[in-house]
């Protein structure tokens, strides 16, 4: 049986392959678009994946989403408990049109809905980690922002029995959405909690302990709900109304961005940080006394909280503690196709996957090495043992981008996409963070240590292997190792043995050879706000335009910058190589910014053959070396746009939002692109701030009448199911 999970748009986007209850890859957005959290309505990246290994879209039995539109009656039932009047008009036609919508966008992708099924959002994250565990018998938590009803879930898990839900908090209490709030307070965006975490140990959780814990009440088995008091019928607890209406009045104006810390955005961190353990704790506890399992997994995005998860280590409520390493929304989509598998094998013979490691992401272009080498002005050479070569370099106090096979799953690095250092040379973690990943000094590194070492260096035995539990440094090691360690003397640890990553795990063996340290200081191989490298080429140009000494891709090695060509990465001239090279009209909306720097990527570096830039109301004209047309309304645009082959429309907001919201959708430039590929257009896409470039013919009609047959992008990966 071969079945695909999909998270198709919106944030964490991803796409895993599962045949006999085994992943074949797992395919995250953000690798690809180039994207943080990376969303995308077009599943192109899904059929590249079915390609590469060799499965046809025909060939699949059963496509899983992540999410289950059935459940949208539930979720207006809790919104009809603290929202009144328009503000319950609105959720209500928000959440009418958003649930469904991952289904559809499937569905409109060729599959049918014979074929798409629907899995529970906080189900799928259930069955992500115990479908991949070696345990018979698993208590299970999850916990998140939101699904479509639910924000938490405690299960009991047996192969025996399947899953078995035993509570759930429903919205719109949710400590997902709490610590998000706490963030975006602190000045910092999606998906950055774990610098509130960091931060937290800075702090004194006595000083705003109180204030928050007024804010999400919790009971003494960790079940939690936001104050009702806030409930006016309008309030609906979004993330933006928690810090306007909630923090800004406790704690005053949210930081911005640029600005400094001071000691009350530390305590405030530290009383949210606070909250969130003792909820873990709490829920932990429940667990154990309900379920008697002797396993504990933790499972969505709350699970990246490793202090959390490392204090329920130290507690020791369970005598195993297994966190994965991609417990978020990404993570979803391969739960939810094991869950389909489990459910719906009826052979007898289940497969029972167990993750032995996460290098189930693309393999790295290796035979391209010469020509991006080549196009970053940079000459590399061959070597016969990598390890040992990276080794010495690393003994030497070296920097070391360290680049091999199919690329690790989730946000943590662990040795085959990873930038090295040695923990023990003083000032490694200032010339890191100042030099390479350009972020803020106080944010430290996490440690990769041979299996058979851990005890010598951490409070702990046990294989730690995804960077997902804190653990305790020794007194003795403390001041050596800072680098590694949290102020509050703890890091987040990653073990390592040769049945995990054998490269790897002899890299680190030979350099213990020449240090005496089973350790090195490992973080994920990209620059501040971008995903992990995906290619030779993004490799090579982070490693010219930083402060890494050396680069190992497989066998190749690179030390000489002198001839380097620094280019950066930006996303809009990475997907912008989706375009046809063919005459382009360049429609410009709003946002002067967003406008002139798509100008200047399709137009001055000539992306496409030749363009017009089409500037539609009182917009400032951007500057173009060719023709601009000013044009007063829509059906201006029509008339111009019509006389091209292809158009790319500048967008103001995210290119997914003409799925998920209906306001977009409906909007004049949508109907006004339905009207240009109707009248034969060849090629329409949408061109968002991120820099996402989106394909918009097939997404565009998602919410129209049934899609029957193969839409036209994504036709010729369905050709060979066809013959």
């Amino acid at each position: 049986m071969i079945v695909l999970g999909a998270k198709a748009g919106e944030h964490d986007a991803c796409f895993a392959l599962v045949k006999d209850g085994e992943p074949l890859f797992v395919y995250e957005q953000e690798r690809f678009n180039r994207v943080k959290h990376g969303m995308s309505s077009d599943v192109s990246v899904l059929f590249e994946g079915l390609a590469e290994h060799g499965v046809a879209p025909g060939d699949i039995d059963l496509v899983a989403t992540c999410g289950d539109h059935g459940l949208v009656p539930e979720r207006l039932r809790q919104a009809r408990e603290y929202l009144t009047g328009a503000a319950l008009e609105r959720a209500t036609k928000n959440v009418e049109w958003r649930h469904p919508t991952f289904h559809r966008v499937l569905a409109a992708a060729g599959f049918g809905e014979d074929r798409v099924v629907d899995v529970r959002h906080h189900v799928s994250h259930v069955a992500s980690v115990f479908y991949a565990s070696p345990f018979d018998d698993a208590a299970v938590l999850s916990l998140d922002c939101s699904g479509e009803a639910d924000t938490a879930m405690l299960a009991h898990c047996t192969r025996r029995d399947g899953i078995s839900i035993l509570e759930t908090i429903g919205l719109p209490h949710s400590l997902g959405r709490f610590y998000e709030a706490v963030t975006h307070w602190l000045g910092w965006g999606f998906g950055e909690e774990g610098k509130t975490m960091a931060l937290a140990a800075y702090g004194d959780p006595k000083r705003y302990a109180a204030d928050l814990s007024g804010l999400l009440r919790v009971d003494n088995d960790g079940l939690f709900a936001f104050d009702a008091g806030l409930t006016d019928g309008t309030f609906s607890y979004s993330t933006q109304e928690l810090v306007t209406r909630v923090f800004e009045e406790r704690f005053g104006p949210r930081r911005k961005r640029d600005d400094g810390l001071e000691q009350h955005h530390k305590d405030v961190a530290a009383a949210g940080q606070y909250l969130c353990e003792r909820v873990m704790l709490r829920l932990a506890t429940t667990l154990k006394k309900r379920t008697g399992s002797n396993a504990l997994l933790v499972a969505g995005g709350v699970a990246l909280n490793s202090v959390g998860n490392g204090l329920i280590r130290r507690e020791g409520i369970f005598p195993q503690i297994a966190v994965y390493p991609q417990v978020t929304d990404a993570g979803a989509a391969l739960g939810a196709a094991l869950y389909t598998y489990h459910q719906r094998e009826r052979s007898g013979s289940h497969h029972y996957w167990e993750m032995k490691h996460p290098f189930l992401g693309r393999e790295i272009d290796l035979d391209r090495v010469r020509e991006a080498a080549a196009a970053a002005g940079l000459e590399g050479v061959r070597c016969d043992d990598p390890a040992a070569f990276a080794a010495e370099r690393l003994a030497a106090g070296r920097i070391v981008g360290w680049i091999q096979g199919r690329s690790e799953i989730g946000p943590r690095a662990l040795g085959n996409r990873s930038i090295l250092g040695n923990p023990a040379t003083p000032g490694i973690k200032t010339r890191i963070n100042a030099e390479v990943k350009h972020r803020e000094n106080w944010r430290p590194f996490a440690p990769s240590v041979l299996e058979e070492d851990l005890s010598t260096y951490f409070e702990a035995s046990e294989p730690l292997p995804y960077m997902t539990v804190v653990a305790p440094l020794r007194e003795e090691w403390r001041e050596k190792l800072e680098s590694i360690s949290h102020v509050d003397g703890t890091a987040r640890v990653g073990t390592v043995g040769d049945s995990f990553n054998p490269l790897f795990s002899r890299l680190i063996r030979e350099f213990k050879q020449r240090t005496g340290m089973g350790m090195v200081l490992n973080t994920s191989f990209n620059d501040k706000g971008e995903p992990i490298v995906q290619t030779c080429e993004q490799a090579l140009r982070l490693f010219a335009s930083s402060g890494m000494d050396v680069l190992v891709i497989g066998d190749w090695v690179f030390e000489d910058k002198r001839g380097a060509r620094v280019g950066d990465l930006d996303p809009l001239r990475i997907n912008c190589r989706k375009l046809p090279d063919r005459p382009t009209l360049l429609v410009a909306l709003q946002d002067a910014d967003h406008a002139q720097r798509a100008m200047d990527v399709l137009g001055r570096e000539q992306v496409v053959s030749t363009s017009a830039v089409c500037v539609v109301g009182e917009r400032e004209t951007p500057r173009f070396d060719g023709e601009v047309v000013r044009v007063d309304s829509q059906d201006g645009l029509f008339e111009t746009a019509g006389n091209w082959p292809q158009v790319v429309v500048l967008v103001p907001w995210s290119a997914d939002k003409f799925v998920f919201d209906p306001a977009v959708y409906h909007s004049e430039t949508a109907e006004t692109s339905r009207r240009l590929i109707e009248a034969g257009t060849h090629d329409l896409f949408w061109v968002d701030p991120s820099g996402q470039v989106v394909l918009a013919r097939d997404v565009l009609y998602v919410h129209h009448a049934q899609p029957s047959g193969v839409p036209a992008a994504y036709a010729r990966y369905w050709q060979p199911a066809e013959k």
